[in-house]
Order: structure tokens, then sequence, then C-alpha cells
């Protein structure tokens, strides 16, 4: 009988350490889903407004034939709108020359666009940092970016996501 109640006593704490488990697991997860943390930089990460442009960039990079495809996924931008896509040297705030052109392409009736663009003989693969991707407003490279965000890739990894945050707009001239 003795042995009996430890036994049960037992499953009790046993079943109520994985309840605190569940419930710290799931605590987690609200909070990850509801705020974003933190950028790889360092630097907070706001989520935008529904209507403001923002979106990802998902690189692979694929050793064998030395080919990177890049597949964009953006909302906010004006519907129907033409733009260009490129990877730059350099970072966001640091934009350096054109690497590689991506296809232009046209946002949808609803403002989203997720053009896909591969780029043969990248043979280094993805660097830890040194590129930024940027979305312009138009289709040159000369038009003002509209999105961008750095590549980093500490791992040298053959995919990776990187978050795009829209470029503020310059402040206007003081007179």
């Amino acid at each position: 009988m003795e042995n009996n109640m430890h036994r049960n006593k037992r499953g009790i704490v046993r079943k109520n350490i994985l309840v605190v488990l569940l419930l710290a697991l799931f605590t987690m997860m609200s909070f990850t889903g509801s705020a974003y943390a933190q950028t790889i930089q360092g630097s907070p990460m706001v989520t935008p407004p529904r209507n403001a442009p923002a979106g990802t960039a998902d690189l692979n990079w694929n050793p064998r034939s030395k080919a990177l495809t890049v597949t964009l996924h953006l909302r906010g931008l004006q519907p129907r709108s033409n733009h260009g896509a490129y990877i730059h040297a350099g970072t966001c705030v640091s934009e350096g020359r054109v690497l590689y052109p991506f296809k232009t392409f046209v946002a949808d009736a609803a403002g989203n666009g997720v053009p896909i663009t591969t780029v043969n003989n990248v043979t280094g693969g993805i660097p830890a940092t040194g590129w930024s991707i940027v979305v312009h407003t138009g289709t040159t490279a000369q038009t003002a970016g509209l999105l961008c965000g750095n590549v980093v890739n500490p791992r040298k990894a053959a995919s990776v996501s990187i978050p795009l945050s829209a470029i503020p707009a310059p402040a206007p001239a003081r007179h």
C-alpha cells in the first residue's frame, strides 16, 4: 500500500512537471509570435504597419552549380508598381555598387510580389557579411531604395532568410 502511494505521488509530480514545461513552452511561443525580439544586428525590430512596405529575401546557394536563387516575399507596395531589386556590396547604411541584378517585377493588385531570380556563377556562396539586398522604388538602381536588408550569414550557410525593412525617406532640406 505504501509503495502504491509512493508511485502515485511520483506520477503526480511527473504530470505537474509536464504541465509546467508545457506552460513555459506556450508562454515562450506566444511572446515570440507576438513581438519581434531583435535582429541579428542587435537593433530592435518594429513590426511595420500592415500597409507599409516590408518583406523577406530567401537566399539559396547551390555549391555544385554555383547558382544563387533569391526569392523575395514583399507586401505593402504600390499596387501594380514596377520595381528593380539588386544585391549591392556593402550595407543598407553604406550601399555599394550593384553586384547582382534581379529581374524587374510588378507588384500585384494588392501590392504584393514574390519575384524569384537565379544568379549563375556565384563562386563564393553567401558571404558572412558585405552584401545588402535593395528593392528600389523604380526599375533601376538609380531610383531611390524602398526596402533593404543586410545579408548576415556567420556560419556561411547555403540558405538564409533576410528581413527587408523600409528605408526612411530623406529629410527635406532646410532653408
